[in-house]
């Protein structure tokens, strides 16, 4: 017989359970986006799970076994294995989604050879986001432009951007390339070959990945290779790469276009530099840049961006838009517009309080330019304060990286709010060994906790950089 109270615990418990995990989606960080290639592994899922539950019944039909010991049974063992089978369900699918990709791939590539659109691809280290939106901004004042969305830089989310999004009338399609490993963005060549190249940077931030920055530095200039290859120039980031593998590649490759974009560097390489960056200043209302070309001579260029790194990735756009046949008045009216980029140095006022949302940023070149911003953005009587956990993919320069950070952020921030202290000790200790007297190390364990402090305890007047967060603290201002 059924046992009727028994199983409306057991209804209960299945309903909590459902709210739980509908509230967790609803407020996650970052929303969970239903594909089509989702809805068919969800589909497999229930039906190997329809299967079980199928068993069970038989089960329960043939032997004396009640029926809710046979339910909370089936609840217990489908709880543990829900991870399995979704595997399972992938591996099923796993030749029909190979078919899927290959046909849509192909669609993609068919679509750019009609089309035909002028192709820039950017890749980098750091700073290839920024510098594609600053681009495509400029580009976009002279003929209609495609930029591949946010942070889109795999072959599937290429070619979903073109298939949906490339139209007859856009002349130039701005693709963003990410190095998962050798030969990944040789593939991502094949699929979008560039005209123009951009290499914004060579660094650490793929350290897990690669191991070492030679192999990072050779990933990313297998882009350069499909440059050249299709008849096009690579812009680099003279300053923002390894100086030994750059000398070496000039050697054998004529196809590299240099721009200089620290004001305070050696001058070498001089006669291919495609521009050179003279100086570079950050004020509340945006940076200020003199650039110096062979074709222009000296000028000011103005954006109402913030980060003196930006300032990096203006000098690169704008070498880009130069190579393509942009004039520099153009460009540089262009610049006078550029929006901010969401979650990358984006500042925002909010009831008096500024806030610098760099969410997006996981490299210690931003990081320090978040924190030199504090400064620059602090109103009188104002706080400065920094929310961060830290920095990822540093690999083994984990703790000396974090340390430089900490003693920096020690020179420029009043409360430092840092989530998970235990995974970045060291820039708590370097924080410590600069920080002013009056200057305040708060240890959260969870973003939310720290997200609280600030609207308990966040004044008017205050500047708060909230440093490599994930970006749902942003959709809404914080109620203050």
């Amino acid at each position: 017989m059924l046992d009727t109270p028994a199983l409306m615990i057991l209804i209960a418990g299945l309903y909590e359970g459902f709210r739980r995990s509908r509230k967790a989606l609803l407020t996650a960080k970052k929303p969970l986006v239903s594909t089509e290639r989702a809805r068919r592994i969800l589909a497999v899922y229930l039906a190997l799970m329809a299967f079980l539950g199928s068993g069970f019944l038989i089960i329960a039909h043939w032997q004396p076994v009640p029926l809710i010991a046979m339910l909370v049974l089936f609840s217990l063992i489908a709880a543990q294995i829900a991870p399995y089978a979704l595997l399972a369900a992938n591996r099923l699918l796993s030749p029909f989604e190979q078919r899927v990709k290959a046909r849509y791939l192909g669609e993609a590539k068919e679509k750019l050879a009609h089309l035909q659109p002028y192709i820039i691809a950017i890749t980098g280290s750091y700073g290839k986001t920024s510098t594609k939106s600053i681009l495509a901004h400029i580009l976009s004042s002279a003929a209609p432009t495609l930029a591949t969305p946010g942070s889109i830089n795999t072959d599937m989310g290429i070619t979903r951007v073109v298939r949906e999004q490339l139209k007859p009338d856009h002349r130039y399609f701005i693709v963003e390339m990410g190095a998962y490993g050798p030969g990944s963005i040789a593939r991502l060549c094949r699929l979008a070959p560039p005209k123009l190249a951009i290499i914004t940077a060579v660094g650490w931030a793929h350290y897990e990945r690669f191991k070492t920055v030679d192999r990072v530095f050779d990933a990313k200039f297998e882009m350069a290779d499909a440059a050249r290859a299709n008849g096009g120039k690579t812009i680099v980031n003279r300053d923002a790469v390894p100086q030994n593998k750059l000398d070496e590649r000039l050697s054998r490759d004529d196809s590299l276009i240099l721009v200089k974009t620290n004001p305070h560097a050696e001058a070498v390489h001089e006669t291919i530099t495609g521009l050179s960056v003279q100086s570079a200043k950050q004020d509340r209302d945006g940076i200020s840049l003199v650039i110096n070309g062979s074709d222009f001579g000296e000028i000011s260029l103005r954006a109402p961006l913030y980060g003196l790194h930006q300032g990096q990735n203006i000098a690169c756009a704008t070498a880009a838009a130069l190579q393509m046949g942009m004039p520099i008045s153009s460009i540089k009216a262009a610049l006078a517009t550029v929006p901010q980029s969401r979650h990358r140095l984006e500042v925002i006022e909010a009831k008096g309080i500024t806030i610098i949302d760099d969410a997006y940023n996981s490299n210690p070149s931003g990081f320090a330019s978040g924190l030199e911003l504090l400064d620059i953005l602090q109103k009188p009587g104002g706080r400065r304060l920094l929310i961060t956990p830290g920095m990822v993919e540093l690999g083994s320069r984990h703790d000396e990286e974090h340390r430089t950070l900490g003693e920096l952020a020690g020179q420029h921030v009043d409360i430092a709010l840092i989530v998970t202290p235990e995974r970045i000790l060291s820039f708590i200790e370097g924080f410590n060994s600069r920080k002013n007297d009056q200057a305040q190390l708060l240890r959260f364990a969870t973003q939310d906790e720290a997200q609280n402090w600030i609207k308990d305890h966040a004044r008017a007047d205050d500047v708060i950089l909230y440093e490599n967060n994930l970006p749902d603290l942003y959709e809404q201002l914080p109620g203050f």
